[in-house]
């Protein structure tokens, strides 16, 4: 029967239960809000689409935190019980863990057969529904990522240069170098061009316009070929797009029938293999692809239980927090969370590299929590711990070997007294950086976490080492810190001043004659501290960490990897824009090139005028000297000389630096380089308005931690007495918003609908001015 006892457990449970949900989702959508912003408004992405994305992202997030707010319910509602002594008043009652035991398990029953129903059915389905979303609707608007002014190389055989894209997305001035093998190789360039995609057949043209062909069998310049197109379509070789994105399930994307089918296949398969011709390596494969679905079975199964392990777990530890109330059952909640999800990592890895069964890497976390639940459960029933009989074993240590007292030096200098910070500051800096530092690494852990479930499919799917894994958290961590510390500021802000508010130390402040205004100031020289360390890092971290982050992600996806290094970029476009260089091998030390063609181009008619080939080519400062070529002369679609030297002598515009410089993306980029390219190429004639917004962003982003702080004061003081969860709750939907704001803001002017300035300072001036109104309204 269920009584009202039941409903009071419950009553303070399903608070932080829903709040646990809210932070968590957050943490894993952050990233998505922003990307999912950028396709409805710079990508043209339909908004139904984009929706649809958002949706099916959902089941899968609640899979994994529907346990961690369980836990986090449980523990922060039991904490909030035990600080205020209502536990002990239950137990002069007679009512011990046992009795309380039997809301909390309800409790956590309805999760269980809520994340099962998620883990089994929902979710998989949910995540083909989102991969089908984004390679269907998505990857017909977004198409093929090129940028303008830059070689891409990533499709096979093909080399694209794209000088501008229009605002009706499409490509002008275009250079096209094919180089298939049954063909001579060719260079096309057109006036303008688009790419058509047909996803259901897998394949891509390349559509051109006003387009003059160049081609020559190799080792035979004289057999030039010149031909004028008015139109042309040629057929590219996009397989290697759709390697990852076919039709058929991944792992994860399957429920839990159509597992159990697949397992059954596998098993077939390997039996119908005969003994005589049994290859070790298909073997292999075969049997790692059979652990891939044991794994992904038992995991879905024992995920969902982990709800009932964290109810023993939480019922026991809840209970017993004598302080801190529900900050200490967050805070308890995330070690134990960190811990399960490191022992199921470990459990998974060990099974797929065959040292462990899969029932026992998946289920072994919950047998070793089942059993530490039931015996600490049964420990706190019984009133019986272990713990004393340590005590007892420590004291008995301590009489043998006794703690010499260290005599505190007599001080023979004056005290230092400072009038900042002083006591009272910090107290409350203090306060604050205990908060911070708890939600920060809280959050980081999390998000780890996340990263890690996201991509272990990945490294599965494409037979990667699981040290790639760590090494790519490892590079992405930087970028992590720079995204959660405003996040962090704002939550610890709301925190601290929170309980001060709630426990009258603010009252006692200003009785004291100290004004409010005062009391924040460590706060808002900590924001500004937090702002500098995130400009910090963007500016000296960042640039390598996400480049050999991104070079890590395409390792892991098998895609083509980016060409960052000089060693790796043979397309170079010349600083005046009209001339273009391709070589096989650079030598930076001999400043040598190796069979190296030079294209001179008229920008105003999208044309050749000159082209020169050389065996080796050697360049001093600016004057760069080829030796053993040929040279060919152009007069519109019409060729006037051809001849072939032993040795040319030309002067460039360029040096050595130029060639073995490295090309980052504006994320890649410091704040001093991205404006030196946006001057360079703004000089150049070309559009800019992209990387200008990523030019004020590098510095509106850092600020957001103080922006953040100024908006927390005022809600602290408002709603301080409400209590920590009201606290946390708050900030995440502040936190929520802010992020939403970006990345519509920074997606509008991308797409040329907002001002630059306007676009990368609106948010915080939105934010800040909102904060400041508010926080001169507080009574001082």
């Amino acid at each position: 029967m269920f009584k009202q006892f039941d409903r009071y457990i419950l009553k303070d449970i399903l608070p932080p239960f829903f709040l646990g949900l809210l932070v968590y989702t957050f943490v894993f959508l952050m990233n998505q809000i922003l990307l999912l912003s950028e396709l409805l408004i710079d990508k043209g992405v339909a908004l139904k689409d984009v929706t649809a994305l958002l949706v099916y992202l959902i089941p899968g997030i609640l899979a994994f935190t529907m346990p961690m707010s369980v836990l986090m319910g449980i523990l922060a509602g039991l904490s909030r019980m035990s600080s205020d002594s209502e536990i002990t008043a239950f137990k002069i009652l007679g009512i011990g863990n046992l009795r309380l035991l039997r809301p909390i398990m309800l409790f956590s029953l309805c999760g269980l057969v809520l994340t099962s129903a998620l883990t089994l059915f929902i979710a998989p389905r949910a995540n083909y529904k989102w991969t089908q979303t984004l390679y269907s609707s998505v990857l017909e608007k977004v198409q093929f990522s090129v940028h303008p002014r830059e070689f891409d190389e990533s499709l096979p055989s093909t080399v694209m240069f794209i000088q501008e894209i229009s605002a009706d997305k499409t490509w002008e001035n275009m250079f096209v170098y094919f180089s298939k093998e049954d063909k001579d190789a060719s260079v096309v360039l057109a006036k303008k061009g688009n790419l058509n995609f047909f996803p259901e057949e897998k394949r891509a043209t390349l559509e051109l316009n006003d387009a003059v062909s160049h081609s020559f069998p190799f080792n035979e310049p004289e057999k030039y070929t010149l031909t004028t197109l008015g139109w042309m379509e040629e057929e590219l070789d996009v397989q290697s797009i759709y390697v990852d994105y076919s039709g058929k399930k991944r792992v994860r994307e399957k429920d839990i029938k159509e597992l159990y089918v697949d397992i059954e296949g596998i098993r077939t398969e390997i039996r119908n293999i005969p003994a005589n011709k049994q290859d070790p390596q298909v073997l292999h494969l075969h049997q790692r692809r059979l652990t891939a679905h044991w794994i992904e079975v038992h995991k879905k199964f024992a995920l969902p239980f982990a709800c009932i392990i964290f109810a023993l777990l939480g019922i026991t530890l809840g209970a017993t927090t004598k302080k801190g109330g529900r900050t200490s059952g967050f805070t308890i909640s995330i070690m134990i969370i960190i811990i399960y999800y490191i022992l199921i990592t470990a459990g998974e890895n060990l099974a797929m590299d065959a040292k462990m069964a899969p029932w026992l890497g998946m289920w072994g976390p919950n047998i070793l929590l089942s059993l530490l639940g039931l015996l600490v459960f049964i420990q706190s029933h019984r009133e019986f711990s272990l713990i004393p009989r340590f005590s007892r074993f420590g004291r008995r240590i301590n009489l043998i070997f006794p703690k010499r007292k260290r005599k505190k030096p007599d001080r023979t200098w004056p005290r230092l007294s400072l009038r900042f910070p002083n006591i009272l500051d910090r107290y409350v800096l203090r306060k604050f950086l205990a908060i911070f530092l708890l939600v920060f690494f809280s959050m980081l852990a999390v998000i780890i976490i996340i990263t890690f479930f996201e991509q272990i499919d990945s490294i599965y799917q494409n037979n990667k080492p699981l040290s790639l894994l760590f090494t790519f958290i490892w590079y992405q961590i930087p970028e992590y810190i720079h995204y959660i510390l405003p996040v962090t500021a704002l939550c610890a802000t709301l925190l601290s001043l929170g309980l001060f508010t709630k426990f009258n130390e603010i009252t006692a402040m200003k009785a004291c004659g100290i004004s409010v205004y005062r009391i924040i100031l460590p706060l808002i020289v900590v924001a500004c501290v937090l702002s500098f360390v995130s400009f910090y890092l963007q500016e000296n971290v960042l640039p390598y960490t996400n480049k050999k982050a991104e070079e890590i992600s395409n390792e892991i996806s098998g895609g083509p990897p980016r060409s960052y290094s000089h060693l790796d970029r043979r397309w170079v476009m010349s600083r005046s824009q009209d001339r273009i260089f391709y070589y096989r091998h650079f030598d930076q030390f001999a400043s040598v090139f190796s069979q190296i063609s030079i294209f001179d181009i008229d920008p105003e008619a999208w044309s050749i005028t000159r082209r020169i080939y050389a065996d080796k080519a050697f360049l001093d400062k600016n004057n760069l000297s080829l030796v053993d070529g040929w040279m060919r002369e152009f007069t519109g679609s019409e060729t006037m000389n051809f001849n072939v030297f032993e040795k040319l002598e030309m002067v460039l515009i360029e040096d050595q630096s130029y060639f073995t410089r490295e090309w980052n993306e504006p994320d890649q980029m410091g704040y001093a380089e991205l404006k030196q390219y946006i001057q360079r190429i703004e000089v150049q004639g070309f559009e800019t308005v992209r990387f200008e917004v990523d030019l004020n962003y590098k510095i509106t982003f850092p600020l957001a931690s103080l922006v953040m702080v100024l908006l927390g004061i005022p809600f602290a003081f408002s709603m301080g007495k409400r209590g920590a969860l009201v606290g946390i709750g708050l900030s995440v939907i502040i936190a929520m918003i802010y992020w939403g704001a970006i990345g519509i803001f920074k997606s509008m002017g991308y797409a040329g609908y907002l001002d630059i300035l306007l676009s990368a300072w609106g948010p915080n001036l939105i934010f800040g001015l909102v904060g400041l109104y508010l926080l001169f309204t507080v009574r001082t």
